[in-house]
Order: structure tokens, then sequence, then C-alpha cells
């Protein structure tokens, strides 16, 4: 079997894989915060450990037949690898997690030694996919198949998705708190923790500065990569569509309509909390139309390029939908204005980055060495 042949397949597969990790990821994370008592069965973690077996079976297939390439070709190889210790890290946290809920039951800390596996492995499985296709695209000079261009863009929210969870996941201070003993969980669930408050009090500001770094970084990226006009935009509208639905939309669907305990992340479990959220997912969905603007701004040079990087920043922080909800984004007051220095300080080092970012993910192209590879189509 010629393994060129398998490299947009390979990809395609690990990269679905990768979406659904995040999207199933996101949707645990909305039920965790409502207080629902979950076992380890439950929709969100089938769609989880669905998409790290999809991404396990590309990585495990692209190692395998790496080993019938040439040097030439190795590069393109690469992303398999790194996509395979992560599901190989995820492998171990598994059965673990498994044990973990059996023994503690319900399990609402983001931060805890086996989410922690999942989370890490769940990131190079991203990034794994992303060097991959990445490369792929950029090999037919940003002149690939319909596919490739698909799976670009997918990967690319899908990156951006792991960005905001990792933050996500750094910044979740009872979890911290739970798993180094700082709290017993009990205190934790009181709410009278001090080390909690003194944690999110020193890691929001960082925390708005990886967003921002992250989100236009993917901004950034998609202009260069994917090579078309409107390939931001599909990227944002994944992203937006993935929050709006298993974030906002799921969280006030349940408040509205089901009805939640609730927990220690979301004490006010009620229906006017509901209405709020909801009432936020129009204009959520509006920040499309500056995307469309910037759409047009990241691929020029010089102070539209400048501009770009500045509104980029702040906007990537926004669309992070859960992230932007319950920071209070959402309800501006002076305090604000303060706010937006990290992320545009965000937005303009992940510009001062972009040359090393893309020779770190695009350093396997080498069209010229591969004439002969023929066409993924």
């Amino acid at each position: 079997m010629n393994a060129e042949r398998l490299l947009t397949p390979l990809y395609g597969l690990g990269v679905v894989g990768a979406f659904l990790q995040v999207a199933g990821a996101n949707w645990d994370v909305s039920s965790h915060i409502l207080g629902i008592v979950d076992s380890f069965f439950t929709p969100s973690h089938l769609v989880l450990y669905l998409g790290i077996l999809l991404v396990l079976i590309a990585g495990f297939l692209g190692v395998w037949f790496e080993r019938q390439t040439g040097a030439k070709l190795r590069p393109f190889f690469t992303g398999f690898r790194v996509a395979f210790v992560g599901s190989l890290i995820q492998l171990v946290a598994g059965p673990l997690d498994l044990w973990w809920h059996s023994v503690y039951g319900f399990d609402p800390f983001l931060f805890t030694p086996t989410h922690s596996m999942l989370i890490v492995g769940l990131a190079l499985g991203g990034v794994g996919m992303g060097v991959g296709t990445l490369r792929l695209l950029q090999r037919n000079n940003n002149d690939g198949t319909r596919l490739l261009k698909f799976l670009g863009a997918l990967i690319l929210g899908t990156l951006w998705l792991d960005v905001n969870f990792v933050v996500l996941w750094l910044a979740n201070a009872q979890g911290v708190a739970y798993t180094f003993g700082v709290c017993a969980p009990q205190v934790i669930s009181s709410r009278s923790c001090a080390f909690v408050g003194a944690y999110e009090g020193a890691i929001y500001l960082p925390a708005l500065f990886l967003d921002a770094l992250g989100g236009a970084a993917v901004i950034l990226l998609a202009a260069r990569t994917i090579g078309r006009r409107g390939a931001l935009t599909s990227v944002a509208a994944l992203v937006v569509s993935v929050n709006a639905t298993a974030n906002l939309g799921f969280t006030a669907y349940m408040l509205l309509y089901v009805g939640v305990p609730g927990s220690f992340y979301f004490a006010a479990a009620t229906r006017t909390a509901g209405a709020e959220i909801a009432s936020i997912i129009p204009p959520y969905l509006a920040l499309l139309i500056p995307v469309l603007l910037l759409d047009l701004l990241a691929r020029r040079e010089g102070r539209r390029a400048l501009v770009a990087s500045l509104v980029a920043g702040p906007l990537s922080v926004f669309i992070d939908g859960r992230f932007s909800l319950f920071s209070g984004l959402w309800s501006p007051d002076v305090t604000t204005l303060l706010y937006l220095l990290p992320m545009i300080i965000g937005g303009l080092a992940a510009r001062g980055i972009k040359g090393r970012l893309e020779e770190a993910l695009l350093s396997g192209r080498v069209p010229p060495a591969l004439g002969g590879l023929p066409e993924q189509a």
C-alpha cells in the first residue's frame, strides 16, 4: 500500500477525531459547571473518547506507514508521531479516569491528575494533526484540494478551541487547590478556600494574555496557510458554533427548560440566569461580523496588518464564549479597559512570533524534492 496516498485520508481521520475530542470536552465541562452528576459513560464522554479513538488509529497507522517512506517524506509524518504520543498518554488516562469516577463519583474539577493527562493528550493530538495537515497544504503551494482546505480550516478551528481549553484548565483554581491538597473538597465547595480567590486573582491577567495570544496566532495562521479569502471566517465560525452550542446554548437550555442543581462554579442555577445567558448568544454570534473585516486585513502587510493584530487579541478572547462569559466581559465596566491591555499585548505577541510559528509548523515543506508526489485527490 502506497503510504504517500494515505497521508490525506489518515490526517482527515485524525483531524475529525481531534475536533470531536475538544467538542466533547467542552460539552462535558458545561455539564460539570451546572452540577449535572455524571458517570464515565455519558454522551459527552462518548463523543470525547470517540475522538480519542480516531486520533489513536490515525496516529498509529501514520507511524506504521512512515517506516515505508524515504527521508524526503518523513516531515509529513511528524504530525502522526506527535499525535500518537498524545494518544498513548490518553490510553493511560482513560482507565484511570474510569477508576477515579468509580471511586470518587461526581468529579467537578478540571485540574485533576486524570483530566490533566487527557487534556495534555488532547492538545498533542490537535498539534500533531495540525502540523501534518498544514504541511500538506503548503506542499501544494496553497493550491490543494477542497478536502485539504476543509481539513485545514477544521484543524485550525480545533487548535483554537484547544488553546481555549488549555487556558480554562490552567485557570481552574478549584482543581489546583483540590489536586495539590491545599483545601479539602468540602471547603472548596463551600467557597471558603482562600487559595482559590488568590489564585483566580493571580491567573486572570495571564489567562487573558494566553487566550488572546493563542486565538490571534490561529487567526494569522489561517490567513497564511489556507490561502483564500474567507478562510479565517470559516475557522472562526467553527469555533463560534461549538461555543454557541456546547457551552452557551447547552447551559442556557438546561437552566431554562430542564433545571439543574448548580455547583460552586455556578451557584445561581436559575431560569433568570439561563435567560441572561441566552440573551448573550445573538451578540456573541455577531462577533463574526468583525471577523469578516479581519479576514480582509489579516492578509495585508504594514499598518493594516498591525491593526489586524491589535483587534485579533481582544476579539479572540470574546470568541472564547465560556471564558468571556464567566469572566464578566459581557457586562463591561471601567475595569474592562484594564483587561483590554493583556488582550492587545497577546495579539501583538502573536504577530511577533508568527514567523517562528510558521517555521516550526511548516518546516517540513519541501516541494522541490517532492515533485513526483501524487496529488491527494
